[in-house]
């Protein structure tokens, strides 16, 4: 009866440790593998800032401009202007867990809103009896990107830094005029420019289920310069004209929150 007893004591003993065991291992958030093929959406909002600036030379046969016109109209167009508008996003992408270590590459689009706009003149330093103004203006609607991503896997978390190549089409109007000598001087051009760039950023990924997941993401990206230039030219003088370069230089920040489906 004893060894009967003691038998039913060992044995009510491992039951527990291994309803422990079990208890205890449910309770933890098990390893995620965060490898594989993935698409997802975005939402967030979009900081996109411009900087302006234009250039003419004088001092040439035939320029319509004198000393100091080029180095006043420099300096009035080096201007900047920034706007923050909702953003929506598309991606998907690829990647492979070792261990902690998470490699992946992504593709996504992003919708933008940039519209402004920069506006400078005034009365001319090299003939005060006449005015100028010069404005330049710039719209952006989307921002794709293709990137690495490098991350750190903690059971259903990943942390991680992206970068690679951006792109923009960043579409510029630039309009010159003046009032000497009665008729004015006239000069415009418009351009459509797709502008490749540069795009770095960082975000935190969390595994809801196997197939669904939610991430934050912060992405900084710069395409350089985009540039148009205009022939300004005054019926009055028909033999004097001037080439006037207008650039704007459009860097852009999205914060988001998205959504994912794991393949």
């Amino acid at each position: 009866m004893l060894k009967n007893r003691s038998n039913y004591s060992l044995a009510a003993v491992g039951l527990m440790v291994a309803l422990g065991t079990m208890t205890a291992a449910h309770a933890q958030p098990q390893d995620y593998d965060w490898s594989g093929t993935y698409i997802g959406g975005s939402l967030g909002a979009a900081h996109s800032r411009a900087s302006f600036d234009a250039s003419t030379s004088d001092g040439f046969p035939g320029s319509y401009f004198t000393t100091p016109d080029p180095e006043q109209i420099a300096e009035a167009a080096d201007k900047s202007a920034s706007q923050s508008e909702l953003s929506a996003g598309l991606f998907g992408g690829y990647g492979q867990q070792f261990d902690r270590l998470y490699l992946g590459v992504e593709a996504g689009v992003n919708s933008l809103s940039f519209d402004d706009s920069s506006s400078s003149g005034g009365i001319y330093e090299s003939a005060p009896i006449a005015t100028y103004n010069n404005k330049i203006s710039v719209k952006a609607d989307w921002q794709a990107s293709l990137r690495a991503r490098v991350g750190w896997a903690e059971k259903r978390w990943l942390a991680y830094l992206t970068g690679g190549v951006a792109a923009t089409k960043i579409r510029m109007d630039a309009t010159f005029s003046d009032d000497l000598s009665g008729t004015g001087a006239f000069g415009r051009d418009s351009d459509n420019e797709t502008k490749l760039g540069w795009v770095i950023g960082l975000g935190g990924e969390y595994a809801l289920s196997e197939s669904w997941t939610i991430r934050g993401e912060y992405l900084y990206a710069d395409y350089g310069k985009a540039d148009t230039t205009a022939l300004v030219t005054n019926p009055a003088f028909p033999t004097l004209a001037n080439d006037l370069k207008s650039s704007v230089e459009l860097k852009t920040q999205i914060l988001s929150v998205g959504v994912s489906y794991r393949f």
